[in-house]
């Protein structure tokens, strides 16, 4: 089954207070494409993110974002040290001016650089680990998302190859009984040169075989996009050619509707994978 390029998919992940959220969103596009919106601390993964994304997706331009969030609490670190350097500086004071009051707690801690704010962070192997995982599930949910989008384009063009079907069909029945009016109202000396330049056998041939073509691609696997835009291109080079020969107001009218659906064919392929 054919697959769509168009896709979302978002997952989280979180352990002792960090959290990570990445987002894929894909788009049609020619080639395989991507553009990372990462952390700085994590953006050594973008290789490793490529190759995976590279595995599921084949053509389209897919977006990746990471959202990394330390919500964990502070702890406070308190620098004995100093503290020590400060109690003995100010014990030589005190002994000096001769002050008899004590040496306050609170007053202490209120001093610069006794007490500092750290939030607690998760090793790198962790983060690692964390934000792979959150990067696998929202990839299967794009994946996933552009199979079904798949499905409902095969369904679309597939109704749209059965009008074109109908279509030829009434062109082929007409062209058999243009030519045999010809043979009926032309002189014998300009009929044989007319049938061949109205001939449109081979045309008829051919969008047969394209069509069937087509139907056999959209229940296949892989990439079709490239295959399914270039049997459209074919089909319109078709009906363009038959157009061009038969000179009749009932086959001109079905090779425009044709035409038309062509199209919306050629519009609708550019979302296939």
């Amino acid at each position: 089954m054919i697959i769509g390029m168009t896709g979302f998919g978002q997952a989280e992940t979180r352990a002792d207070g960090e959290r990570f959220v990445v987002t894929l969103r894909t788009v049609n596009h020619r080639y395989f494409d991507t553009s990372f919106h990462l952390p700085p601390t994590l953006e050594h993964l973008e290789g490793v993110f490529r190759g995976i994304v590279q595995n599921r997706i084949r053509r389209g331009r897919v977006t990746i974002s990471v959202s990394h969030v330390n919500e964990a609490s502070d702890e406070v670190i308190l620098n004995e040290e100093l503290v020590g350097k400060y109690v003995k500086a100010l014990q030589r004071v005190g002994r000096k001016m001769d002050l008899k009051e004590g040496i306050d707690l609170a007053s202490l801690v209120a001093l610069p650089g006794v007490l500092r704010y750290r939030k607690p962070e998760l090793k790198m192997t962790m983060r690692e680990r964390l934000v792979k995982a959150a990067f696998k599930e929202a990839v299967a949910k794009v994946v996933a998302m552009r199979r079904r989008e798949g499905e409902a384009l095969a369904r679309d063009l597939a109704k749209r190859i059965g009008v074109i079907a109908r279509h030829m069909g009434a062109i082929h029945r007409r062209v058999d009984k243009v030519r045999d009016e010809m043979k009926e109202t032309l002189p014998p000396e300009n009929l044989e040169s007319v049938l061949r330049s109205t001939d449109v056998s081979e045309e008829i041939t051919r969008i047969d075989f394209h069509l069937k073509g087509f139907l056999r691609h959209l229940k296949g696997s892989g990439s079709k996009g490239k295959v399914l835009d270039f049997i459209g291109q074919e089909l319109q080079r078709e009906i363009n050619t038959l157009g061009a020969k038969v000179q009749d107001k009932n086959v001109a009218h079905d090779a425009v509707l044709i035409k038309d659906e062509i199209e919306k064919i050629r519009e609708q392929v550019q979302n296939v994978e």
